[in-house]
């Protein structure tokens, strides 16, 4: 992506005409690294704003802008020594871009040891763009607007589709509704019960728009009470939670398979697989999905194969398993568990739902071997993208 922002600036320094006409998708991604590149945007949008383009009918470059990344680096910028200032630049910045459809800031370092909030400022310059903007992403602790303040700025964006945040409120047993009625996906690191909340209510479930669910490590009463609340909306989870592997085998899928009918897409981030005796425990539910795509710290070769064997006669619906991480599928073909890779290719053929690696070409299932499998079985034998194999 950044290559591309290169290729396209290079262009338009050809010539002022060039410029002019390559003006809206220059400006359509706004990147923002450090602070230098906030202050040379904002003295941009500043001068188009008071003095105007050499070209008659040019429009601020700002009204061009549908997404705007920042991703700083505390400890990089010497500049952020007058944060305050860097901030209010930030506010002013987004008053210059009224349709904004994607707000994603991230910072990379820690300000200092107590997390620092984002001013109301900011919050105030995203409502001019409250119609058009659809995915709000605000990873990290640090600039993380106060949570009283955040549920504000949420009731303002009738059009969003996708949050992701650190905490979000959880009120009276409920995501505030105003949240939920256009709300598609949500990621939440962990939500916060808010003493002395008045609550709203719940919607009708016709208004309740969540299908995607992406959760972390959080209060586990907290996140069981939302599934138990919203799981019969959901067809995507998506889980990370390295710390307690087990757990999310046993009880927590267990769970997700009572609560969430009609889930058909599950996505587990673990440290490793781990498979007590006696095998299968007897408190596996897993959920009856179609797509079921896992990455793992560490790949045990054995256990990995005895879960695909419980998945081939515990979870008929199951079409695709997928291993989501280059890694695990280069433990798996590079024959580091003193298997062969044609033994390998043999067990993988015995499932009758595809097992794909992490960039979606088929390991087996089916038709047989295909893509990087069969590679590593005739790596004299090049294959192409439809999968025909060519001497």
């Amino acid at each position: 992506l950044q290559a591309t922002l290169v290729t396209k600036r290079n262009l338009v320094l050809v010539c002022k005409q060039w410029q002019h006409m390559a003006m809206r998708y220059l400006y359509c991604y706004l990147f923002i690294r450090t602070v230098s590149d906030l202050l040379a945007l904002q003295r941009t949008l500043r001068t188009y704003a008071t003095e105007g383009s050499s070209f008659a009918g040019t429009q601020s470059p700002g009204q061009w802008a549908r997404r705007l990344d920042i991703t700083w680096n505390f400890f990089d910028d010497f500049m952020f020594e007058d944060l305050d200032s860097c901030v209010e630049s930030l506010a002013d910045v987004i008053k210059y871009l009224p349709k904004l459809e994607i707000f994603s800031f991230a910072t990379s370092s820690s300000i200092g040891s107590e997390p620092v909030s984002m001013p109301l400022s900011v919050l105030d310059a995203l409502r001019r763009s409250a119609n058009s903007l659809r995915i709000l992403d605000w990873s990290g602790d640090d600039l993380f607007p106060q949570l009283h303040q955040l549920e504000e700025l949420l009731r303002d964006l009738p059009n969003l589709h996708v949050l992701r945040c650190s905490q979000l409120v959880w009120a009276d047993g409920i995501i505030p509704s105003s949240i939920l009625s256009s709300l598609t996906t949500l990621t939440v690191e962990g939500l916060v019960l808010r003493d002395g909340h008045p609550g709203e209510g719940s919607l009708p479930e016709a208004c309740v728009s969540l299908r995607e669910f992406i959760l972390s490590d959080g209060d586990d009463d907290l996140m069981q009470q939302f599934i138990i609340r919203y799981g019969k909306y959901l067809t995507t989870v998506t889980c990370y939670d390295s710390q307690r592997p087990y757990r999310w085998i046993t009880k927590d899928l267990g769970l997700l398979h009572t609560s969430c009918p009609n889930l058909s897409h599950l996505i587990l981030f673990l440290d490793h697989l781990v498979l007590r005796e006696p095998y299968p425990p007897v408190e596996w539910s897993i959920p009856r999905v179609e797509f079921l795509g896992v990455k793992l710290g560490a790949l045990a070769y054995y256990d990995l194969f005895r879960f695909l064997a419980y998945l081939r006669n515990e979870v008929p619906t199951l079409r695709v398993f997928k291993l989501l991480s280059p890694l695990n599928v280069q433990q798996l073909l590079r024959c580091s568990f003193g298997v062969s890779i044609e033994g390998i290719v043999e067990k993988l053929n015995k499932n009758p739902f595809r097992v794909e690696d992490d960039e979606g070409n088929l390991l087996s299932g089916g038709c047989g071997v295909s893509s990087r499998a069969f590679a590593y079985l005739h790596p004299s034998i090049q294959i192409d993208s439809c999968d025909e194999r060519k001497p």
